[in-house]
């Protein structure tokens, strides 16, 4: 019981720390967490679902989140919390998560839902519309913030480069409207990194703007593209906001 309690105060502290942070408070705010008492994965494990649930739903913050989480990470005593115990860590942790969204599959998701809402009887036929079209926007939005989170996060070190790039790769390989726009918004954060390296950038984006022939494709993609166009062609200088 007194371990129940002790977790319960540790995750009311992260709630509290990760729910206010901002760009002044954020160092601060870091240590605070790098400060508390972590011995058990299921703590840890708790503590990285809040922060990085919040870090998606905040995507105008999604930057002071990568970066608190690369502090974390390479804070060698919070990283290595419980690394007496298992070889788990909250770098492992938190990439795990950004991993299961990331491959998350939407027709599966939604089959999900579905199955639930049969079983339970907990949806009027009449509102089955509109919770199938909130439920399709909250994933294609889950989708983009993983995806400014990642690049965030490899941004700050604290994403490795190898997934990165498989990231790109699988993304490049859909053809759906939603695949390409989180490939944007990955490129748009990690393209001035990868520019220095022997990585072909050039491809990716030739391959989006050719795409840009398909006449149903939404003009916020569109935008996107051309952004990445003029980063790309002006060395990844920030061409400020599209929209």
């Amino acid at each position: 019981m007194e371990q129940k309690n002790n977790s319960d105060q540790v995750l009311n502290t992260v709630r509290s720390i990760v729910y206010h942070l901002n760009d002044v408070n954020w160092v601060k705010m870091t240590q605070k967490m790098m400060a508390l008492p972590i011995n058990n994965v299921k703590l840890l494990d708790d503590i990285t679902n809040i922060i990085f649930d919040r870090a998606l739903k905040r995507q105008n913050y999604t930057h002071i989140y990568a970066q608190m989480c690369a502090r974390l990470i390479n804070d060698f005593k919070f990283n290595n919390l419980i690394a007496t115990d298992t070889e788990i860590t909250f770098q492992k942790v938190l990439l795990k998560k950004c991993h299961d969204v990331f491959y998350s599959n939407y027709q599966e998701e939604l089959k999900k839902l579905k199955d639930t809402m049969k079983n339970d009887n907990m949806v009027p036929k009449k509102c089955l519309s509109g919770v199938l079209n909130n439920f399709l926007f909250d994933f294609q939005k889950r989708s983009i913030c993983n995806c400014r989170f990642i690049g965030e996060l490899f941004k700050n070190g604290a994403f490795p480069e190898k997934y990165i790039l498989k990231c790109i790769g699988d993304l490049g390989k859909e053809k759906n409207e939603l695949q390409m726009h989180c490939l944007c918004i990955i490129l748009q954060s990690v393209g001035l990194i990868l520019s220095k390296t022997s990585y072909d950038l050039n491809k990716k984006i030739n391959k989006l703007v050719s795409s840009m022939e398909n006449h149903g494709m939404s003009s916020t993609l569109k935008c996107l593209i051309k952004k990445l166009k003029i980063m790309n062609s002006k060395g990844w200088m920030d061409e400020g906001n599209c929209f």
